[in-house]
C-alpha cells in the first residue's frame, strides 16, 4: 500500500533540509533551494552532507529525530535511502531508488522526482515526452527512475545498457512487470552494442558515472541519428564532451541542469508545499556553475 505523497505544513516547525551523497562538493542543490529559500524568506536552510559509506542509516536516524524537513539523496546512496525510508512513493516502489526524502512525524517518505524531472526538461526543451524507441546508458537510480517517467509517458521500447549487464537486466524485470506493454531488453556499453542499440533510437540519455570523469572513450558518436534526440544528465559549463560532441554533428541535445533543476523544483514543493518554477532553479544553478 502506498499512502499519498505528504507535502506541505512543515516550514514552520523545521529547518533544515539537505544533500546527502559521497562525493556532494560538486553539488549545486544548496545554491538552488537556498537561492530559493532566500527570495521566499522561509525559515529553512539547506546542507550538503559528504557522507563515507556505511553510515546512511545512522544518519537517516538523526534525520527523524533532528530538526530536518527532508533532503536529496544523490550518488551511491539512492537505493539504500529507498530501502530504509518508512514509506515509498510508486516510483521508488517499482524503481528501488530514491533521490528525495521527506520527513513528517519523525517518519522518512521517499520520493523519486528524477524521472517526472527528467520529463519536465524534454517539455521546456521542446522535445515532447513521447519517443519510440529509448536507449538509456547507465542502470543506476536516476537511469531507474527516468525508465519508470519514459515508461509512464508511453515509450514503446527501452533498453538499458549497463557496464555490469546482469543489473540492467534486473531493471528491465521490474520495470516491466509494470509496463507489461513497453518492450524493456538490457545490455552491455560495449562499443558494438552501442552501435546496434542505437539504430533507431529516437532518444539517447547518458545516465552512467562515466560522464562525471569526462571524455567516454570508444563511444561511437557517428552511430547516433541525427535524427535522434540525446540527453546527458551529467551537467557541465557549456555541456559535457559528449553534448558538446554531438552539438557539432547537428543531434538535438540537453545537458544535466534543466533535469537537476525541474527536479530540484518537484522536492521543493514535497517538502514545502511551494511551488516555484523549474526556471527559476535553472537560473540559479546556471548562475552557481559560472562562479
Amino acid at each position: 500500500m502506498n499512502p499519498q505523497t505528504p507535502r506541505g505544513g512543515g516550514a514552520a516547525s523545521s529547518s533544515l533540509l539537505f544533500v546527502v551523497g559521497h562525493p556532494v562538493s560538486h553539488s549545486l542543490s544548496p545554491a538552488m533551494h537556498n537561492g530559493i529559500i532566500a527570495r521566499l524568506c522561509l525559515p529553512l536552510h539547506y546542507v550538503p552532507v559528504d557522507l563515507p559509506p556505511g553510515h546512511l542509516r545512522g544518519f537517516l536516524r538523526i534525520v527523524r529525530a533532528g530538526n530536518f524537513l527532508g533532503g536529496n539523496v544523490t550518488i551511491p546512496y539512492k537505493e539504500e535511502a529507498a530501502a530504509l525510508a518508512d514509506t515509498r512513493s510508486d516510483a521508488v516502489e517499482v524503481c528501488g531508488a530514491a533521490n528525495t526524502l521527506v520527513v513528517r512525524g519523525g517518519k522518512l517518505h521517499a520520493e523519486n522526482t528524477d524521472g517526472a524531472g527528467f520529463l519536465d526538461a524534454l517539455d521546456a526543451a521542446g522535445w515532447g515526452r513521447r519517443f519510440r524507441r529509448v536507449v538509456l546508458l547507465g542502470a543506476g537510480g536516476a537511469a531507474r527512475g527516468i525508465a519508470f517517467a519514459l515508461g509512464r509517458a508511453g515509450a514503446r521500447e527501452i533498453v538499458l545498457l549497463n557496464r555490469h549487464p546482469r543489473r540492467a537486466e534486473r531493471v528491465a524485470r521490474l520495470l516491466s512487470g509494470r509496463y507489461p506493454s513497453v518492450v524493456f531488453a538490457a545490455g552491455d556499453l560495449r562499443p558494438q552494442t552501442l552501435r546496434e542499440e542505437f539504430a533507431g533510437a529516437d532518444l539517447i540519455v547518458q545516465c552512467t558515472s562515466l560522464g562525471l570523469r569526462g571524455e567516454w572513450e570508444n563511444f561511437p558518436i557517428k552511430d547516433v541519428q541525427k535524427s535522434a534526440h540525446f540527453a546527458d544528465i551529467v551537467y557541465r559549463a557549456g555541456g559535457t564532451d559528449l553534448v558538446r560532441r554531438l552539438r557539432a554533428r547537428g543531434v538535438k541535445t540537453v545537458g544535466g541542469l534543466p533535469m537537476l533543476a525541474y527536479q530540484a523544483a518537484r522536492s521543493f514543493a514535497l517538502w514545502t508545499g511551494r511551488d516555484v518554477p523549474g526556471e527559476a532553479f535553472r537560473k540559479l544553478a546556471v548562475k552557481a556553475l559560472k562562479l
